[in-house]
């Protein structure tokens, strides 16, 4: 099997690996490999979006019930751009 080295990795990212590889009782060679095969998710599970739309539709109709006055931003930074 080919070998990969990663350099100048951000301590906050090392420490959260280690942290997680630990928990999961695995080497840090073992977490990486587990995250980059996506066995687990690790702590960020991906969004299906198609799942997330029918909930941010809600959201934005709530908030068109709860203030109806609000103007679109698209007509704010027009303005805004327009004034420059």
């Amino acid at each position: 099997m080919p070998d990969l080295t990663l350099r100048k990795i951000p301590k906050d990212i090392y420490r959260r690996l280690r942290e997680t590889a630990k928990s999961h009782r695995r080497s840090l060679n073992s977490e990486v490999l587990a995250i980059l095969t996506d066995e687990d998710g690790w702590t960020r599970r991906r969004l299906d979006i198609e799942a997330v739309l029918p909930e941010l539709d809600a959201a934005r109709e709530e908030l068109a019930k709860k203030y109806p006055d609000l103007t679109e931003s698209v007509e704010l930074i027009r303005e805004d751009r327009e004034a420059r």
